[in-house]
């Protein structure tokens, strides 16, 4: 059976405007058309010929000229790797800051062989680990080597992508022509696994030995100056978003996922719901808010950690943010022990409930500091996320006007106006972006106003939420994994003593 062309399909059923198109594209060629054949016949018959081909050599000359000039001329490489976001931890702003400028004032001369990127990558993961470990000797080596082996794999992932983005034609440079070159094929390859297995002195020993496996350094050779000092950027900002998954424990957690039957990686999300604390000061409105939000069904649920004594957990279905877990907790009232305080610090999310219509916010700037105080002590903890829920909104002048819809956006009125000054003193004096912060207001008998903007304002700080549910699951094993590890691998570490013990009583009884 013949198959019909695009071309002859389009003809068949658009002849008429395909028609029309080259009618319309001829009639707009014409007077160009002309126009050039009578400048050219004004040329030649003027005697100007000679001047124009002339001309026209000189002027596209100069042309390729700039262009090489612009291409030849060293250009400062980029620096991509982003900042600490606000959630981040004190270590990891630290590691960011010292990462950025080593690879800001990276040369083209540091990537003149493969050897001159041994300092680029030891150096960043020097400052990531004295971020993390500032006062300890063994900062560099405070992992496991599971962890390690995922470190370089993730790795050698990344920097294959930035790689093929920043210079794509390395994916038309065979490394078979390298390997015949430096005649790594025979009896030399045989040998490279056994000698891959030496490479474990530190973390940045193994990522250039991956490099070196990879026969990257031989790639440099015909590389212009601006593309390598963009790749020892690409390297410094690679090594070092891999030494702070390393160092922050991100690998720790994905040890699990080493196991010959996953068909692939787990994702970083982690599955089970986020756990978000209602706390604020007494009389803020929190307990209107938490029936607003749940309605008729407040059957408290268990959580993996226990709620704090007087704290009740329920489960809430968003309709933006999904399944989560919200723990309420009774208001603040100033003391040093409070269980609402014992609370967040096991909680993923605080949202931090406050009146729109209450100019005082001393006592909430002393809670939210009581919060920080928390993960302040641990400067590889990250700061608790929270967002801020403003209530009350119906009570800002006019205190009586109340005629839904209002858009405290950009809204004209009085009282959107009145709206958008409260929540943005609000969120100066708490220190709260303004994209984290939501008004409400919960009247008898009505459905909570502006549940939207409260829905979409968690959504903004879900990410940060979610890196503090991975930081807190990091500390839950305890000495009961480290005692079922110990007890699983015994029976391995016994036959692998037995099998060395039986090699070597047989190599003794043969030799004579």
């Amino acid at each position: 059976m013949t198959q019909t062309s695009a071309w002859r399909e389009l003809r068949r059923h658009h002849r008429r405007e395909l028609w029309w198109l080259g009618l319309l594209g001829a009639l707009i060629l014409i007077p160009w058309l002309a126009g050039l054949a009578a400048g050219v016949w004004f040329i030649a018959h003027q005697g100007w010929t000679w001047y124009w081909w002339v001309g026209s050599v000189l002027l596209i000359t100069l042309g390729f000229w700039l262009a090489l000039s612009k291409l030849h001329r060293p250009q400062p490489p980029r620096v991509t790797l982003p900042f600490a976001s606000p959630g981040a931890s004190e270590a990891e702003r630290v590691a960011r800051q010292a990462v950025r400028r080593r690879a800001e004032a990276v040369e083209a001369g540091d990537l003149d062989s493969f050897e001159a990127i041994a300092p680029l990558i030891q150096g960043a993961f020097h400052d990531v680990a004295q971020a993390y470990s500032p006062d300890d000797q063994a900062a560099l080596w405070r992992f496991t080597l599971p962890e390690l082996l995922l470190m370089v794999e993730d790795f050698a992932q990344r920097l294959r992508t930035r790689v093929l983005l920043e210079l794509p034609m390395v994916r038309h440079i065979e490394l078979s022509w390298v390997v015949t070159l430096l005649d790594l094929a025979g009896p030399v390859g045989r040998w490279w696994s056994v000698l891959r297995l030496l490479r474990w002195v530190d973390p940045s020993q193994a990522l250039l030995a991956e490099l070196r496996g990879g026969l990257t350094g031989k790639v440099f050779s015909g590389v212009g100056e601006t593309a390598k000092a963009q790749v020892g950027v690409i390297l410094i900002e690679q090594a070092g978003e891999t030494a702070i998954k390393l160092y922050s424990g991100t690998y720790r957690r994905r040890v699990d996922e080493l196991r010959p039957t996953a068909p692939q990686p787990l994702t970083e999300t982690p599955d089970a719901p986020l756990t978000i604390l209602l706390a604020g000061r007494r009389n803020a409105g929190k307990s209107a808010l938490l029936n607003a939000l749940l309605g008729k069904a407040r059957e408290p649920v268990g959580l993996l950690t226990p709620a704090t004594a007087d704290c009740r957990a329920y489960e809430f279905q968003s309709a933006q943010a999904g399944k989560l877990i919200l723990v309420d907790c009774p208001g603040s009232d100033g003391r040093s022990k409070e269980p609402w305080l014992a609370q967040a610090a096991q909680s993923d999310l605080v949202l931090w409930v406050a009146a729109a219509n209450r100019a005082d916010r001393a006592a909430d700037q002393r809670a939210l500091a009581a919060l920080d105080a928390l993960t302040e002590r641990n400067r590889t903890a990250r700061r608790i996320p929270r967002a801020l829920v403003l209530t009350h909104a119906d009570t800002l002048d006019p205190p009586q006007e109340w005629t839904p819809p209002y858009d405290p956006d950009q809204g004209p009125g009085l009282k959107e106006r009145e709206m958008r000054e409260a929540r943005q003193a609000a969120c100066e004096q708490l220190d709260v972006p303004l994209h984290q912060c939501a008004l409400v207001a919960i009247r008898p008998g009505e459905p909570l106003w502006n549940r939207e903007a409260l829905e979409q304002a968690i959504i903004q700080v879900l990410p940060e939420a979610q890196q503090k549910r991975l930081e807190r699951g990091l500390g839950k094993d305890g000495w009961f994994r480290t005692s079922k590890d110990i007890v699983l691998t015994a029976p391995n570490l016994i036959d692998t003593f037995k099998s060395f013990a039986g090699r070597m009583l047989s190599r003794t009884w043969r030799s004579p």
